[in-house]
């Protein structure tokens, strides 16, 4: 059946300048041709006009032909990246219905949000395909499958070679000849408040083999809302989502600041008076390449308050700048010639509350502990050398965790088999000679071969598993993701599966963890003295607070890679083509909402996983860790971070009181813990 297209309707989408015959034709032939609606027709102009070397923004007669060679482009850009994509989910995705408007744990709309790029960014995410099981002459399996679009790190050319490995006995022995490992394990490498407390004993086993101690768990934010299906975004449905955030940073900052209405304007309209404007700082060029300089930042606004337009910033007569690509920010000053808004003044924006708790829960949290101090272990992945399959690291480590380390809880944070291992890549896996029926699936190389060192964990220890969106097993491939399936894993009941970024709370300690590298990830705009000369991972620890986001960058990072498969005897044949991998963040927009702090909460401690050093630091009274990788990719002994916290004494003074009708605390986690980085 034909479609019919509505000439009003393409006024309505495309302005008053399509009210021309010629114009109103040709978008009628476009549709009908490319069989879609003017609505979808109006998103591709969008797209179309962004790549432009100057952006165009109405449509005229004279941009028709090379609008329309820009659609018959796209579609040969999908016919050819379909051809010899031979490939296959092994993992299937939630079918949970997507919720049309995303909403907070307390029924809340989202507070804080990004921009989104008019420029198309690649839907494209992993994908696995279907395995080949077949032995190699030397006795070792392969699995073959292909590779498309995974979060990826240069390799070097050897690495990239297809590459058979041959196991020379059981698991946890080197598939190499050469062994990365280190006598110095156990060496504390640095430590946060050292001197205010020791380091926790941990758990004790009475006679009856119970222990003496208990940490209650209880997550903060909803696992249910993480089950949605991804690669399914739609432009309109994020830009609704994220306009409304700004509108809510809005009203949040004239609540708290106590700014007038009337002191609050349009940045984009030419005025001689100052007003305060809220926006988010976006490039000023849609041909943005992951780098600014104070010279290149705009200001995005609301539809409500700018409808939606950008006006570049001129920050001249700012002495200190740190801003980021997908910041919201207020601003103080004037669009006096309409060419640039000149800031006057960067407002700061204020920070979370804390969490409180009143005497009888902190009484009761104390007495599960008995009056002692818990301890909590945290790992970060990868827990296998780049070049080999051995788990003698993780083996070990565990256990020393039952005999040494013997915390109350462990967390544990993915990749546990990384997609962007050489070995899982190339699908050469090694033959495990402990293994009567050898894997076949990424999914059971988790269950046959980590799974049984895991349960190996004492049962008194609680395990908490976060995914990594390069974690084989993991249904999402982007964030924010759902939690692994502890059934499918085969982890017994003291292991507890959560989403990525989480908020939990550990007796009255609130933690919040996320596990994407926002440290390496965000790119600074800096200009001054003590915001260039102050410390780097503080800046994006205070952003991250402020922002109240745990990944408050957008867009996300980009990585690309090239592959070079290994030539074949035919010098014609198609193995010696180059392939160009796009990874990075892989942020679902319409879903940021649940990166947020839940309930604008900040909590007492923050754990995100970096490539960066390991560190432990006080930003605002929140402690911010990076445990540093478990296992370095040459092989070599990695970090773990180990957190000794005092409990709660009312009596002490270690605690401060919050004057009111009932009695609250302030947790000070920062004062009465101690944070140790280790090498594992």
């Amino acid at each position: 059946m034909e479609m019919i297209q509505d000439p009003e309707e393409i006024i309505v989408k495309f302005g008053n300048e399509a009210n021309q015959p010629e114009i109103i034709s040709g978008l009628q032939d476009l549709a009908k041709l490319h069989a879609i609606s003017i609505e979808d027709l109006y998103i591709k102009w969008e797209q179309f006009a962004c790549q432009k070397p100057h952006v165009l923004t109405r449509v005229t007669a004279k941009s028709l032909d090379p609008f329309k060679r820009f659609l018959q482009e796209e579609i040969e850009k999908r016919a050819n990246s379909s051809v010899g994509n031979v490939s296959n989910n092994i993992n299937h995705l939630s079918g949970t219905k997507r919720p049309k408007m995303l909403k907070g744990i307390n029924n809340n709309s989202s507070l804080f949000g990004f921009n989104i790029s008019k420029t198309p960014i690649s839907g494209k995410k992993r994908k696995l395909g279907a395995f080949n099981d077949a032995h190699n002459s030397d006795g070792s399996i392969k699995l073959e499958f292909h590779v498309d679009d995974v979060n990826s790190t240069p390799k070097s050319k050897s690495e990239m070679n297809t590459i058979s490995i041959k196991s020379e006995s059981s698991v946890g022995i080197p598939l190499t000849n050469t062994i990365y490992s280190s006598d110095k394990t156990g060496k504390i490498l640095d430590s946060l408040n050292p001197e205010n407390m020791d380091i926790s004993e941990g758990f004790t086993l009475q006679d009856d083999d119970t222990i003496d101690t208990h940490v209650r768990i209880q997550l903060l934010n909803d696992p249910e809302k993480y089950k949605f299906r991804t690669m399914r975004q739609k432009l309109i449905e994020c830009s609704d989502v994220l306009d409304e955030q700004i509108e809510l940073f809005t009203k949040f900052a004239k609540e708290h600041l106590n700014i007038p209405d009337t002191e609050f304007g349009d940045p984009t309209i030419q005025s001689q008076a100052d007003v305060y404007a809220i926006g988010r700082i976006v490039p000023d060029s849609p041909q943005y390449d992951g780098f600014l300089n104070t010279e290149s930042l705009a200001f995005e606004t609301s539809r409500l308050n700018g409808i939606g337009r950008r006006i570049r910033l001129n920050l001249e007569q700012v002495e200190e700048v740190s801003l980021f690509c997908g910041q919201i920010a207020l601003l103080k000053g004037k669009n006096a010639n309409g060419d640039y808004f000149l800031v006057d003044k960067i407002l700061d924006i204020p920070y979370p509350d804390f969490p409180l708790s009143s005497s009888d829960e902190l009484s009761e949290y104390s007495d599960l502990l008995n009056k002692k101090s818990s301890k909590v272990i945290v790992t970060s992945g990868p827990y296998i050398p780049e070049n080999n399959f051995d788990l003698s690291y993780l083996t070990k480590f565990v256990e020393k965790i039952n005999i040494d380390i013997r915390p109350h809880i462990l967390i544990m944070a993915g990749p546990f088999i990384d997609t962007t291992n050489s070995m899982v890549m190339s699908g050469n896996l090694p033959h495990f000679d402990n293994l009567k029926i050898q894997p076949t699936t990424l999914n059971e190389l988790f269950v046959k071969l980590i799974s049984p060192i895991l349960k190996k964990i004492n049962p008194s220890i609680q395990v908490i598993l976060t995914p990594s969106t390069r974690d084989v097993m993991s249904t999402h491939a982007s964030y924010p993701q759902e939690s692994f399936d502890r059934k499918a894993l085969q982890l017994p009941k003291n292991f507890k599966c959560f989403t990525n970024p989480s908020t939990f709370q550990l007796n009255e300690t609130y933690f919040g963890n996320s596990n994407l590298d926002i440290f390496k990830d965000m790119k600074e705009v800096t200009k001054g003295g003590k915001t260039t000369m102050s410390n780097r991972f503080d800046r994006v620890a205070e952003h991250v607070l402020q922002q109240r986001r745990y990944y408050p960058q957008f867009p996300g990072s980009i990585k690309k890679m090239t592959i070079a498969k290994p030539k074949s005897e035919d010098s014609r044949s198609a193995d010696s083509k180059i392939y160009k991998h796009i990874s990075g963040a892989d942020l679902e927009v319409a879903y940021l909402g649940l990166t947020e702090f839940v309930s604008n909460i900040s909590p007492d401690i923050i754990i995100i996983p970096s490539e960066l050093l390991p560190f432990a630091r006080v930003v605002k009274n929140v402690i911010m860790i990076n445990p540093g990788k478990f296992v370095k990719p040459n092989g070599a002994n990695g970090t773990y971070a180990q957190i000794s916290i005092k409990s709660p004494d009312v009596k002490d003074g270690s605690l401060t009181e919050i004057p009111g009708e009932e009695s609250l605390y302030l947790h000070n986690v920062w004062k009465r813990s101690r944070v140790d980085v280790v090498t594992n």
